[in-house]
């Protein structure tokens, strides 16, 4: 079952700045990068890339974390879900951003057990399929350890 989950949305422009997408959302992102700023890795000083040191495009995120699944939610989607609400008033802005733009929601669950179960409810895919954004997702397992003795 799915215990902590991570929800974000990304947001990649090459015509908004970060200031105009934070304007067009009323919303403050978590992390940010205009064009040309350096990436998390080119400010460590990483040998990657040239491509990967700096942002190609505006990048504009929020994030909301699930660290503990709340007594009535067994569907291991509560961050995505607290992420929804904030964004569902600002659907239109989403759609805006898309012309010269991409927008993206990510999704992250950590499982207590070798298999990552949750569950998507209709509830959730409806409000999802009104900001019109892609869903990206993947579920951390857990290693047996009774595995380990084979």
């Amino acid at each position: 079952m799915i215990r902590g989950n991570r929800a974000s949305l990304s947001i990649h422009s090459d015509k908004k700045r970060v200031a105009e997408i934070s304007a067009m959302l009323g919303l403050e992102p978590t992390d940010w990068g205009e064009k040309g700023d350096l990436t998390p890795a080119g400010r460590a000083g990483r040998n990657y890339a040239p491509e990967r040191l700096t942002y190609p495009r505006t990048y504009w995120s929020l994030t909301e974390s699930g660290d503990e699944p709340s007594a009535g939610d067994g569907t291991g989607f509560s961050a995505l879900r607290a992420l929804v609400g904030r964004l569902e008033p600002h659907a239109q802005a989403l759609e805006d951003l898309r012309e010269g733009g991409e927008t993206r929601l990510w999704w992250s669950g950590d499982s207590d057990s070798t298999q990552g179960g949750f569950v998507l409810d209709a509830d959730l895919i409806r409000r999802l399929s009104n900001l019109g954004c892609d869903v990206y997702g993947t579920a951390f397992l857990t290693e047996d350890d009774e595995d380990e003795s084979l």
